[in-house]
């Protein structure tokens, strides 16, 4: 374990790609949701909008599967374990987000 108090380099940088992961589905959410509401759902489907948060959902899901991994990687080399939370719970919040909306919101 680090004595400095400072997260090892692949815990860090698994919580920053956590971070901008989170944000790019934020964003992509936000757009979507806005859109929605303003346009209806004809707005948003096979266009523009569409295709930004469907790259938006895949870049999200792929950057914190990726920091999941990065974090039980310096997890095991490091043994900082409680403070990965953020970048462990990203990848499983977000496909269990994904599932839900599409349960019963996406019907």
């Amino acid at each position: 374990m680090n004595t400095t108090g400072a997260l090892a380099p692949g815990g860090h940088a698994a919580r920053v790609l956590a971070i901008a992961s989170l944000v790019v589905l934020v964003v992509a959410a936000v757009l979507f949701g806005g859109v929605w509401a303003a346009f209806g759902e004809d707005a948003v489907s096979d266009n523009w909008v569409g295709f930004t948060v469907v790259v938006g959902l895949f870049v999200g899901l792929f950057g914190s599967l990726t920091a999941m991994l990065m974090a039980v990687v310096a997890g095991l080399r490091h043994g900082e374990w409680a403070r990965l939370w953020l970048p462990l719970v990203t990848f499983p919040g977000v496909v269990a987000v994904v599932a839900l909306m599409e349960l019963f919101v996406f019907e």
